[in-house]
C-alpha cells in the first residue's frame, strides 16, 4: 500500500506542481493583459488628449485664418473706400469749377443786365438849382443839343432841341428846351420865332430864373427885327420887373443905345 500511496502522492505532488506552474502561468497572462489594457488605456487617453489638442488648434487655426481673411476683406473694403473717395472728390471738383464757372457766367450776365437796366433807370439831375428825376435818354438828348449849341452849330441845336420838345413834351428840361430854342433862333435871326419861344417860356414858367433872360430877349430881338416902340416897352418892363438882374443891366444899356422913336 504504501509504494501506491507513495505512486500516488507522486502523482498528487506531480499533479500539484503540474497545477502550480498552470498557475502560474495563468498569474503571467493576466499581468499581461492588465499590463496591455493599462498602456490601452493610456494610449486611448493620449488619443482623445491628442485629438482634442489638436481640435482645439484647428479651431484656432480657422479663427486665425477668418480673421485673416476678414482682414484681407477689411484692407479690400478700404482700398474700394479709398478709390470711392477719390472718384467722389474729383467728382466734387468738378462740380466746384462748373460751380464757380456758372456763377462767374450769372454774375457776368446779371452785371450786363444791370448795365442795360441802368441805360433806361430814371437818374437824378439838378436842373436851375432843383433836384428833379429824369430818364437817361432825355438827359443825354437834352445834353446833346444844348453841346451843338455851345459849339455854334445853331441849327444843329434848334434841331435837336425840336425833336427833343417831341419826345419829352413834359420834360422838367422844358423850361431850358425853350430857352435855348429861342436863343437859336435869334442865332439864325429868325426873329419872330426867338419871340414867340421866349413868350412861351415866360407865359408858362413866369417865376423860372430865365424869364429876366428870356423878356430880355425878347426886347433883343423887337430891336433887330425893327420894331423899336415894342422893344423899348419889353426891355422897360424888364427893368421894372426883375430891377436887381443882370437882365435889367443889360436891358438899360440897350435901351440907351435905341433911338427915342
Amino acid at each position: 500500500m504504501k509504494p501506491r500511496r507513495a505512486l500516488a502522492s507522486l502523482c498528487v505532488a506531480g499533479a500539484l506542481l503540474g497545477a502550480a506552474g498552470h498557475a502560474h502561468a495563468l498569474f503571467e497572462d493576466d499581468e499581461a493583459r492588465r499590463a496591455i489594457l493599462d498602456v490601452r488605456g493610456r494610449v486611448q487617453v493620449l488619443q482623445q488628449q491628442t485629438n482634442a489638442r489638436l481640435d482645439e488648434l484647428a479651431q484656432r487655426i480657422e479663427r486665425l485664418e477668418q480673421a485673416s481673411r476678414g482682414q484681407l476683406e477689411l484692407q479690400s473694403q478700404l482700398e474700394a473706400l479709398r478709390q470711392e473717395i477719390a472718384r467722389l472728390r474729383g467728382q466734387l471738383e468738378v462740380q466746384a469749377n462748373e460751380l464757380a464757372q456758372t456763377q462767374r457766367q450769372v454774375r457776368e450776365q446779371m452785371a450786363a443786365v444791370d448795365n442795360r437796366i441802368r441805360r433806361f433807370e430814371p437818374v437824378s439831375v439838378e436842373i436851375d438849382g432843383r433836384a428833379v428825376t429824369v430818364e437817361q435818354a432825355e438827359q443825354r438828348s437834352y445834353d446833346a443839343a444844348l453841346s451843338l449849341f455851345r459849339n455854334g452849330d445853331y441849327g444843329g441845336a434848334l434841331a435837336a432841341l425840336q425833336v427833343f420838345q417831341g419826345q419829352f413834351p413834359d420834360s422838367p428840361y422844358l423850361p431850358g428846351v425853350l430857352f435855348w430854342t429861342g436863343s437859336s433862333q435869334f442865332a439864325l435871326k429868325d426873329y419872330k420865332g426867338a419871340i414867340a419861344s421866349h413868350q412861351s417860356l415866360i407865359a408858362r414858367f413866369p417865376a423860372h430864373p430865365r424869364a429876366a433872360d428870356a423878356l430880355l430877349n425878347v426886347g433883343f430881338a423887337q430891336a433887330e427885327s425893327g420894331d423899336r416902340r415894342a422893344a423899348r416897352a419889353t426891355l422897360e418892363s424888364v427893368v421894372a420887373k426883375h430891377p436887381q438882374t443882370q437882365a435889367a443891366t443889360l436891358a438899360k444899356q440897350r435901351l440907351a443905345s435905341l433911338p427915342a422913336r
